[in-house]
């Protein structure tokens, strides 16, 4: 069994280093809190990204690294990207 840190206890550059390395962060979000609502935010671009876990084959992620390659938004790069294009074909268009 692998122990993570608790992340409340890392510094900054501690946990950008454990995200960006990739790694299964199930066990971390597992006891995660919600945080308090503070409201909407003045612009979405301002919104920080909120992280989630997904569960996907050995394969997909090898595929997805690959496809990524030097891309400086890597694997989560595609993914969003993937799952924008999704919601866009199944938003019912404005009337």
């Amino acid at each position: 069994m692998t122990v993570h840190r608790d992340p409340r206890t890392m510094s900054r550059e501690e946990l950008v280093a454990y995200f960006d390395s990739g790694g299964d962060i199930s066990e971390l979000l597992r006891d995660a809190a919600v945080g308090p609502d503070l409201g909407p935010a003045p612009n979405p671009e301002s919104v920080p990204m909120i992280v989630t876990g997904v569960r996907l084959s050995t394969a997909a992620v090898q595929r997805l690294d690959e496809l990524a390659g030097n891309d400086k938004a890597g694997r989560s790069g595609l993914i969003r990207q993937a799952i924008d294009e999704f919601l866009a074909r199944h938003t019912p268009e404005a009337a």
